[in-house]
């Protein structure tokens, strides 16, 4: 989807952006890697009770995410978007849904309200991601949980990509991505309100592709053996996306 203004989407490009947004699933969630991290991390964290989890999903499109998530047992679930683009199917999966322009209105619950906010490649979409996240604090319970996922600036592909291109990837003008979060960024601006509890890397099924794509799948499941820090490292070179795990100061 090409970049538009929230009034351009609201408005004259409202049409245009109801079809794209209905039938939108992020790389994440599409390939399941969103749940997969999104339950790891909340029965660690929660132990068995999920069912008592409060959970705002941010940028909630079609309503994708919540599908797969309540299909394992968290029920307990808001949602809000700049407009409504649930699916027929997904709609009553909300216990309550929300309309609000993330970069600038405030998210329309109360303070300390939620257990856990994700965002699923979300923020670098926002024109003020950094409003979002202090208002994602605001709403959060303390110790709560917030995830969200970002285009990874340092891979290999990416840092080959930008030296041939003078560019990122993930952040053409065809494409809908604005703000970068180099380490930088991250903790200067989202590590004032949050703390790591984990960092993880999603890279594309493709590049296990061909005779070198063979190679590499090896390599990874020898590496996951070996442990996580080292499987990390490997998935840092191959990533696409990052995703922070993190909690509320």
């Amino acid at each position: 989807m090409k970049y538009l203004t929230s009034e351009e989407i609201l408005n004259e490009k409202k049409e245009e952006s109801h079809k794209i947004l209905e039938n939108c699933i992020g790389k994440s969630v599409r390939d399941n890697f969103a749940f997969k991290i999104f339950d790891f991390y909340l029965e660690k964290i929660f132990k068995n009770k999920k069912n008592e989890v409060s959970i705002l999903d941010l940028g909630s499109a079609s309503g994708g995410f919540v599908k797969q998530i309540c299909g394992k047992g968290y029920n307990n679930i808001y949602g809000t978007d700049l407009d409504d683009y649930l699916s027929k199917d997904n709609r009553d999966l909300f216990k309550e849904f929300k309309k609000c322009d993330l970069s600038w209105e405030k998210i329309p619950w109360q303070d300390n309200f939620f257990d856990v906010v994700d965002a699923w490649c979300v923020l670098p979409h926002l024109e003020n991601p950094f409003f979002c996240m202090r208002e994602v604090s605001r709403v959060l319970k303390k110790d709560g949980i917030f995830i969200f996922t970002t285009p990874f600036l340092t891979s290999k592909a990416s840092i080959n990509f930008f030296n041939k291109n003078k560019d990122f990837g993930s952040y053409r003008a065809g494409n809908n991505h604005l703000v970068l979060f180099p380490w930088g960024v991250v903790e200067k601006s989202v590590l004032k309100y949050f703390d790591i509890v984990g960092i993880e890397y999603h890279f594309r099924t493709k590049i296990f592709l061909g005779a070198k794509g063979r190679i590499r799948k090896i390599i990874y499941k020898i590496v996951k053996k070996i442990g996580d820090e080292i499987r990390k490292r490997i998935a840092m070179r191959w990533a696409y996306n990052v995703v922070y795990i993190l909690k509320k100061k």
